[in-house]
């Protein structure tokens, strides 16, 4: 926690050091798990993969529309995720 508050006081001064600075770290380890999460090329993988086992027979008509719902809903999601700009810094003390 004291490294946290350090980190904390360090910004509001207008000092950052990125491979110390702690909000640094988690920043990145929250753009990675968003990019992982929200990806749109993964979602569209699993979309035609999808549809390949409702064409092969695999799944029933109503499985493969809702998995395509639910698809359809995460790829929407990841798209607008991707749009945002997540590095934007945002100066809250003006």
């Amino acid at each position: 926690m004291p490294f946290f508050v350090d980190d904390v006081f360090l910004r509001m001064l207008g000092i950052s050091i990125p491979p110390f600075d702690m909000i640094w770290v988690v920043e990145q380890l929250r753009d990675c798990a968003l990019q992982g999460q929200y990806n749109p090329e993964k979602i569209g993988d699993q979309i035609k993969e999808n549809r390949l086992l409702y064409e092969f027979g695999e799944i029933t008509k109503e499985e493969y529309e809702k998995v395509n719902d639910e698809l359809n809903h995460q790829l929407k999601i990841a798209n607008r995720v991707n749009n945002m700009n997540l590095n934007q810094r945002v100066d809250i003390l003006g």
